[in-house]
């Protein structure tokens, strides 16, 4: 599955007011089939619209960043395949996002092979972006709770491990990002590592973290914990 956006899909609402160009973006979603999805473009972190979204279509919605002004936000909005109203939870939502993220760093190697640097490049600054967001927000807001649900300390159990794969991560994706632009830089060893690091550990984190995190919070909790990684930054 892609999760790719195409510029035909954005919907532009900078120099609106807050209150018109929420309006504007969820007319725009109410006219997606689910896992159909368009970018905002907007002169703020588009939170009017989030709120919008997370009071008026609860369940049927991915909200993520991929450009942070300012001058300038860029956010996907998707509509999800799940019951509208129904809660969210962090497995559905984050393997979500792993996904996503998966096609954006596939379609970024993919034009460097046909030789489209400019677009390899773009591709993979969204990549890296929704990637360190990511690993930002686990950080930040999902190991955590996690902690404090489990009574597992920061330096023990599998949030240790993870947080040390994620550096191991971090510095693995910028000596890529800084090569990915460039034709003859030797990328070919260093995407096999970071593939697999990056793919041991979304195993570990879809088949033990998540579904421990919505075990522990149950369902009222995860609900609110993926409202927070949502509006993570804003």
């Amino acid at each position: 599955m892609t999760h790719l956006v195409t510029a035909e899909r954005a919907l532009d609402v900078r120099g609106r007011p807050a209150e018109a160009g929420a309006a504007e973006a969820l007319a725009r979603f109410d006219s997606l089939e689910p896992d159909e999805r368009f970018v905002l473009v907007a002169g703020d972190a588009g939170r009017e619209t989030l709120t919008r979204l997370q009071a008026e279509r609860p369940g049927a919605f991915e909200w993520w960043p991929l450009q942070a002004g300012p001058p300038a936000w860029r956010i996907e909005i998707a509509r999800s395949k799940g019951s509208p109203a129904a809660a969210r939870g962090i497995f559905e939502a984050l393997s979500w996002d792993h996904d996503r993220l998966d096609a954006l760093e596939a379609a970024a190697f993919q034009a460097r092979a046909a030789g489209d640097l400019p677009s390899a490049f773009d591709l993979y600054t969204e990549f890296a972006f929704g990637l360190r967001r990511h690993i930002g927000f686990e950080e930040d807001l999902l190991f955590p709770a996690f902690e404090a649900e489990s009574g597992m300390p920061p330096t023990a159990g599998p949030t240790a491990v993870m947080r040390t794969e994620h550096r191991e991560i971090l510095q693995l994706l910028e000596q890529i990002e800084l090569g990915i632009g460039d034709a003859a830089a030797p990328l070919a060893a260093l995407r096999a590592r970071f593939h697999s690091v990056l793919g041991e550990h979304n195993v570990k984190e879809e088949q033990v973290l998540y579904p421990a995190v919505d075990a522990l919070l149950q369902e009222d909790g995860a609900d609110a914990l993926v409202r927070r990684i949502q509006s993570y930054g804003s």
